[in-house]
C-alpha cells in the first residue's frame, strides 16, 4: 500500500516537475530521479538527472510558530547528472549539467505551486560547496564514483500539520476605556463608556512612474474617508449593502479586487471583479463623485454570528522579459459583520 503524499514530497515533486519541463526532459529521453545517487549508479543505459534531498533546515522566521500551522523550511538538494555509459561520457554529463545550472539561473523563482491551504513559489538559489562538503556528502554513496553535481537551496517549503489551527480574525478598531477598579482590567471592552476607532486615512499619491506601484484604496462615506466599518447583519441585510470604493494609481489602469472571507474560523479568497483607476491620489479632504460602488460576496448566514471581509485591490508586474509575473496587492480594506442579538 502506498503512502499517502505528504507536504514535503509535493513540495519536492514541483521543483522535479519544473526541471522536467525546463530542461525538456521528454524530449531529450532524461530521467529524473529524487534517491541518493547510489540508487540509480548501476542504471547505466540511461541518461540520468538525480535530486538527492539531503538537509532540511527551519527557515528562521517562524521561531513561535503553532504546532498547528503550516511550518516553513529550506531544503538543500544535490543534483548530479548521470549520462549513458559511452565514450564521450564525461561530455555528456557537463552538457547536462549546463542544461540544470541554466534553467535554475532563468527561473530562481520556480511556478506557483498548491500545497494544501498554500499556494507559493519556491525560491531557488546556488550554493557554492567546497571540497570538503562535496567528499562528506559522497562519502556516505560507498564505492559510487563522483559525478559532476551542484548543490541548490530550495525555500521555503511548507510542513503542512494534520490539523491546521482555526485562524483568528484581524483587528479592524482599536479602542480605549478608562477604569477605576484594577480587578476590572481584564473585563471586555465596553463599547458604551469606551471610544474606539478604525485606523486613519492619510493623504497619499501613488507613483506611477514606478513600474511596480502598488494601488492604494479606502472606503468612502458620504464625506468620510476610512478603512473599516461594521455591520450589524440582525439590522442591515449585508447583500443590500454596497459601499463606495476609492482606488488611486496610474489612472486608466485596470485592478483586480480580491475578497477574503473569514467564517467557520477558517480565511478563504473570492474574486471581486475589476476597475478602472479614476485618480491617481487618495485626498480626503477632495473626495471625488462618481466613486464606483462594491457588492459584498455572499455569505452564509446560517448558524453563524460573526464574520470578516478583507479587501485588496491587485495587479500583475512583470519586473522583466519572460519573468514571473508577482501580484501587487493594495492595503487591506476591512469590513466586520456580527450579530447585535447575541452581543
Amino acid at each position: 500500500m502506498a503512502l499517502p503524499d505528504s507536504s514535503l514530497y509535493l513540495a519536492c515533486k514541483s521543483l522535479v516537475d519544473a526541471l522536467n519541463e525546463g530542461v525538456q526532459a521528454n524530449t531529450h529521453d532524461i530521467k529524473i530521479y529524487t534517491g541518493a545517487p547510489a540508487d540509480i549508479a548501476s542504471k547505466t543505459d540511461e541518461i540520468r538527472l538525480n535530486l538527492f534531498f539531503y538537509r532540511f533546515e527551519p527557515s528562521g522566521f517562524q521561531a513561535g510558530a503553532h504546532p498547528n500551522e503550516p511550518w516553513h523550511i529550506r531544503m538543500f538538494v544535490l543534483v548530479t547528472c548521470m549520462t549513458a555509459l559511452a565514450d564521450d561520457q564525461g561530455a555528456e554529463d557537463l552538457r547536462l549539467l549546463g542544461l540544470v545550472m541554466s534553467y535554475f539561473n532563468e527561473n530562481r523563482i520556480m511556478p506557483l505551486v498548491t500545497i494544501g491551504s498554500e499556494t507559493l513559489r519556491l525560491q531557488v538559489v546556488f550554493v557554492p560547496a567546497s571540497d570538503e562538503q562535496i567528499n562528506q556528502i559522497w562519502s556516505t554513496q560507498g564505492d559510487t564514483i563522483y559525478r559532476p553535481s551542484v548543490i541548490y537551496e530550495v525555500s521555503l517549503a511548507p510542513v503542512m500539520p494534520s490539523t491546521l489551527r482555526g485562524e483568528p480574525p484581524r483587528v479592524g478598531f482599536t479602542g480605549l476605556e478608562t477604569r477605576s477598579d484594577m480587578r476590572r482590567r481584564f473585563d471586555p471592552f465596553n463599547p458604551v463608556t469606551g471610544s474606539f476607532r478604525p485606523l486613519p486615512v492619510d493623504s497619499h499619491e501613488v507613483n506611477s512612474a514606478n513600474p511596480a506601484w502598488t494601488p492604494v484604496i479606502c472606503w468612502v462615506d458620504e464625506d468620510t474617508c476610512s478603512s473599516a466599518f461594521s455591520i450589524d447583519v440582525d439590522v442591515v441585510d449585508p447583500a443590500d449593502v454596497s459601499p463606495r470604493l476609492w482606488v488611486a494609481g496610474l489612472v486608466g489602469a485596470s485592478v483586480s479586487l480580491e475578497w477574503h472571507i473569514w467564517q467557520d474560523d477558517v480565511w478563504s479568497e473570492v474574486d471581486g471583479g475589476n476597475l478602472v483607476i479614476s485618480s491617481s491620489a487618495i485626498e480626503p479632504d477632495s473626495i471625488p463623485v462618481g466613486l464606483p460602488t462594491v457588492d459584498l460576496p455572499a455569505l452564509t448566514t446560517l448558524g453563524q454570528v460573526r464574520w470578516q471581509l478583507l479587501l485588496y485591490a491587485t495587479r500583475s508586474y512583470q519586473a522583466y522579459t519572460g519573468g514571473p509575473s508577482i501580484t501587487l496587492r493594495s492595503n487591506p480594506l476591512l469590513i466586520s459583520l456580527y450579530r447585535g442579538t447575541t452581543e
